[in-house]
């Protein structure tokens, strides 16, 4: 920090709870090398009580901007001075702008996940679509499934309540939109029966749930598509059982990346060529 010239370099970073191992600085700070960018990324790791403060922090120290993750992207809503219409329907913010001292909330989830599959050649058009879990994540996907024409969207979770919230928002948006209960008899028999299944839970995430997996060996076919956007480790148990079962897999790494860069494009008011995009998905 004491290198920082305060003229000329720029403070960005992430807002979060026990994110020491957090990619991101990594992806940014090599985007801001490769751009010629005074930028500079750190980790903010933050205790629920000092939200609002680390938010205030922005304004006061001008920092450009911030990444947010979990726990704190829906919290960080309400000490905002606007959100754009992603971040309306989703009701999660995973990117802060300053414009002068005007507090803009975004999400790119939804970006990193339509440049994701797009560049992985995946249609969801009259597919049968499974998505486990309801976070924030989720609402990501759900709101980029509502222009892709799926044949059937169901969204499946550990408890009914978040489910059923999720269908209240985008039941108008997508034509087949069901909810399930993880584990039930009705959940086993769609993620059998999917074309594409979709982790959006913490399940398989090292060192808390790395030998977990949202799914039974025995309802995954060769014909499926797996994706998890779980990214550390990149190949999950999720995409152990669908590899040995011969499915299509993709790790949430691309994901993290294509977010990552759309946030940096935020705040740089640049655009990031895709050559330097592969150069991370292949070093990262």
């Amino acid at each position: 920090m004491r290198k920082l010239n305060k003229n000329k370099d720029k403070i960005i970073g992430l807002f979060g709870e026990n994110i020491g191992s957090s990619l991101s600085p990594d992806i940014h700070n090599y985007l801001a090398n490769v751009m010629g960018d005074k930028y500079h990324y750190f980790l903010f790791d933050l205790k629920a009580n000092n939200l609002k403060k680390a938010v205030d922090s922005i304004k006061i120290l001008n920092i450009r901007g911030v990444n947010v993750t979990i726990p704190y992207k829906k919290e960080v809503i309400k000490y905002l001075d606007k959100v754009d219409e992603k971040v309306d329907k989703i009701g999660a913010v995973n990117t802060i702008i300053n414009e002068e001292g005007i507090l803009i909330g975004k999400n790119t989830d939804v970006d990193g996940f339509d440049e994701m599959v797009y560049n992985k050649g995946i249609n969801f058009a009259d597919k049968k679509v499974v998505l486990i879990g309801a976070g924030g994540a989720a609402r990501a996907v759900i709101y980029y499934l509502t222009e892709q024409s799926p044949k059937e969207v169901n969204i499946v979770n550990r408890t009914l309540r978040r489910t059923e919230v999720l269908k209240e928002v985008f039941n108008d948006d997508i034509e087949n939109l069901n909810i399930a209960e993880l584990g039930s008899e009705n959940s086993n028999e769609k993620i059998e029966e999917a074309d594409i299944i979709i982790n959006a839970t913490p399940l398989g995430m090292a060192n808390r749930f790395a030998d977990k997996s949202p799914v039974k060996a025995e309802q995954i076919n060769e014909k499926q598509t797996l994706i998890d956007l779980v990214y550390n480790p990149r190949i999950t148990k999720f995409l152990q059982i669908g590899k040995k079962k011969k499915a299509r897999i993709v790790s949430g790494i691309e994901m993290l990346i294509f977010q990552a860069v759309k946030s940096f494009e935020i705040w740089t008011n640049s655009l990031v060529e895709y050559h330097v995009v592969k150069e991370l998905i292949n070093n990262l």
